[in-house]
């Protein structure tokens, strides 16, 4: 049976949104919104090529069952060597202050 994952979605300061899975290790980000905000000129076919540790991850989309690549924050400090350092420590500063607390209620 495939698990079917349930994902929010959080406004990111640079205009874009970005969609997060909470499990049990720990939140998961869409990968193709990741590499809008810190590496754009990267797009969701090249992820695997790129040996970059991502998950695939079932969710409904506008009624659909899809599949979609997610990081966790190790796989997107990885990214250090192909997207501005300074716009990944924004980024992940972003989602430990803003959006990991959120998730972080549910489990006290």
């Amino acid at each position: 049976m495939t698990k079917v994952w349930t994902y929010w979605e959080f406004d990111h300061p640079m205009g874009s949104t970005v969609r997060v899975i909470s499990t049990p290790l720990g939140l998961e980000i869409f990968a193709e919104d990741v590499f809008k905000i810190i590496a754009p000129e990267l797009n969701n076919e090249k992820i695997v090529p790129l040996h970059i540790q991502s998950q695939q991850r079932y969710v409904v989309i506008q009624e659909q069952l899809i599949t979609v690549k997610t990081l966790n924050s190790s796989a997107i400090y990885g990214l250090r060597n192909m997207g501005e350092e300074q716009l990944i420590k924004i980024f992940t500063q972003r989602i430990r202050s803003h959006i990991l607390p959120v998730f972080q209620k549910d489990y006290l």
